[in-house]
C-alpha cells in the first residue's frame, strides 16, 4: 500500500471570470486511501470551499473503507461474512444500498460478476505470493448460488452457506467514488475529477481520459470524451501472480472457480461509479464476446480492447464509448462491435 503522507497542491488558477464574478479555485490533493492512491481535482468558488469539500471527500472514502475492507476484521462487511449460518445480521442502510448493487450486477452478468469468492480468493492465494489449489479445496471454496446464497430481506442478511464470504474488490471503490461526490458536491464544489486507484469519476464537466494499452499499463493508446460519470477498467496486466510457470489472474470466474481468461480489458462508462466498477469486473469475466452482446442488449457503454498476434490492437465500443474514441497509438485498430 502507498505510504499514508499526504500530498497536497494548492492551485489558486487565474481562470477567466470578471470582476462581478471571481475566478474559481482549483485544488488538486493526492494521498493513499482504499490500498491505492486517490487523487482529487476539485474546483470551487474559494479556497476554503475547495480545501473543505476535498476533506470531505477524503472522509467519505475513508469512512467506505471502514464499512467495506475485508483487509481488516472491524469492517461492517467483515462482520457480515462472520456471522454464524442462518443468523440474521442487521445491516446499515449504506451497505444494504451496496449489496443490493451488486445483487443487480450479478444478475444481469448471469453469475459473472460475484462478490461471494472470498473463498476462492483465499484458495489461490491472491492475497499472497499466489498459489494452484487442488480440486477438492476449489470445490469447497465455490458457493452454490454464489451470492444468491446471500439473502437480502429489508435491513438484514443472512448467509445460507458456511463458505460465503463477500469480497469488495470488484465494486469497493466504486462505491467509495460515489461517496466522494456526494460528499463533493454537499461541501460546495462546482467541478471534480476523483481517480482511485485507476478508476475516474467526474462531476460539474465532461471527462476526458486516456485510456491504457492492456499490456502496457504506462502507454496510453486511446483518449476518450464522456459525460460527466465514471469509466471503470478491468484487466489482468497489473496484479496477475506468477506461481511456477503459470500466471494466475487476479480476476477470478466465479462460475468455474478459476482466473478468468485474459485476453485484454474492458472499460464501462456509467453514471454511478458503482455500477461501472461492478460491471467492469463482470463484463471481463464474460469475454469480449459475450460483454459487447450483452452490452448490446442493455444499452452499455463498453470498450473491449484486445491485444492481437500482429501487435495490433483490436478495440471495439458500445454507445458512448463508441462516440467518444480518438486512438493515441498507430496500433490501435477501431473495428464495430458487431454481435452474432
Amino acid at each position: 500500500m502507498p505510504s499514508p503522507v499526504l500530498i497536497v497542491a494548492l492551485a489558486a488558477c487565474a481562470l477567466a471570470g470578471t470582476s462581478q464574478s471571481p475566478a474559481p479555485v482549483r485544488l488538486e490533493r493526492r494521498l493513499a486511501a482504499m490500498g491505492t492512491w486517490l487523487t482529487l481535482r476539485v474546483e470551487a468558488p474559494d479556497r476554503a470551499l475547495a480545501v473543505a469539500a476535498s476533506e470531505a471527500a477524503l472522509r467519505a472514502v475513508q469512512g467506505c473503507e471502514e464499512r467495506l475492507s475485508t483487509w481488516r476484521d472491524d469492517s461492517e462487511l467483515a462482520r457480515l461474512n462472520a456471522t454464524a449460518v442462518g443468523e440474521p445480521f442487521a445491516l446499515s442502510p449504506q451497505l444494504r444500498r451496496d449489496l443490493e448493487l451488486a445483487r443487480e450486477v450479478h444478475l444481469q452478468t448471469r453469475g459473472a460478476f460475484d462478490p461471494a469468492v472470498g473463498g476462492l480468493v483465499e484458495a489461490w492465494g491472491l492475497r499472497s505470493e499466489g498459489r494452484v489449489p487442488g480440486e477438492a479445496e476449489l470445490l469447497a471454496a465455490q458457493v452454490p448460488g454464489g451470492f444468491t446464497a446471500l439473502q437480502l430481506e429489508g435491513g438484514r442478511a443472512v448467509r445460507t452457506h458456511a463458505a460465503l464470504r463477500l469480497e469488495e474488490g470488484g465494486f469497493g471503490k466504486g462505491v467509495g467514488l460515489d461517496e466522494a461526490r456526494a460528499a463533493l458536491a454537499a461541501a460546495g464544489a462546482t467541478a471534480a475529477t476523483v481517480d482511485l486507484g485507476g478508476q475516474v469519476l467526474a462531476f460539474g464537466s465532461d471527462l476526458a481520459w486516456e485510456v491504457a494499452h492492456p499490456l502496457e499499463r504506462e502507454s496510453a493508446v486511446l483518449r476518450v470524451e464522456v459525460p460527466a460519470g465514471s469509466l471503470a477498467t478491468s484487466g489482468n496486466s497489473e496484479r496477475g501472480l506468477s506461481v511456477d510457470v503459470l500466471r494466475i489472474g487476479h480476476l477470478l470466474d466465479p462460475r468455474s472457480g478459476r482466473p478468468a481468461q485474459d485476453f485484454g480489458s474492458v472499460t464501462v462508462w456509467a453514471a454511478d461509479a458503482a455500477r461501472a466498477d461492478a460491471l467492469s469486473t463482470g463484463l471481463f469475466v464474460l469475454g469480449p464476446e459475450a460483454a459487447l452482446e450483452l452490452a448490446a442488449r442493455d444499452g452499455l457503454h463498453v470498450l473491449v480492447l484486445e491485444p492481437c498476434a500482429d501487435g495490433s490492437l483490436r478495440a471495439r465500443a458500445t454507445g458512448h464509448l463508441a462516440r467518444a474514441l480518438s486512438p493515441l497509438d498507430a496500433r490501435v485498430r477501431v473495428e464495430p462491435a458487431t454481435h452474432p
